[in-house]
């Protein structure tokens, strides 16, 4: 039997992810910051940051050398970005902070690849450019329904 390792791997990472930004785990994680004090639970917006933070690494920490991203570590990223889409489109049920996050953190890639794109497209190679640029233009087209939706 021949079988996709990318594929298997991405199956695993989307499985982990999605549990993480499950409407009943943002819930229960809303819920928790009321009932224990400040430093004993796990707040939504450090959530957000940690997954953003890792997932987005070669884009937030891009320190003037080639810019590479495997075509795993993409597809990570288009599935992270796919669930917070869906936050803010409201195509998912999740807390309303957990749907503010979602739109503050795209707002925040945004920000950060408009700036790595700018700096360093031209060193990059054609996948990673491509991937940049579609993932702004998702962000961007997002966003703007968004508004236009309120």
């Amino acid at each position: 039997i021949d079988y996709s390792i990318q594929d298997r791997i991405l199956w695993r990472q989307r499985i982990v992810l999605r549990s993480l930004l499950s409407d009943i785990r943002l819930t229960r994680l809303r819920d928790l910051e009321l009932k224990t004090t400040p430093d004993n639970a796990l707040k939504l917006p450090e959530l957000f940051d940690t997954l953003q933070n890792s997932i987005w690494t070669e884009v937030l920490e891009s320190s003037g050398g080639e810019v590479k991203i495997s075509s795993m570590r993409r597809s990570l990223q288009r599935e992270h970005l796919n669930l917070l889409i869906s936050m803010v489109l409201r195509n998912r049920t999740v807390p309303e902070d957990a749907r503010s996050l979602a739109w503050y953190k795209l707002r925040q890639l945004n920000e950060d690849l408009e700036k790595l794109i700018k700096k360093r497209g031209k060193k990059m190679n054609l996948y990673i450019i491509a991937h940049l640029e579609e993932t702004r233009d998702r962000i961007v087209k997002t966003l703007n329904a968004q508004l236009q939706s309120n």
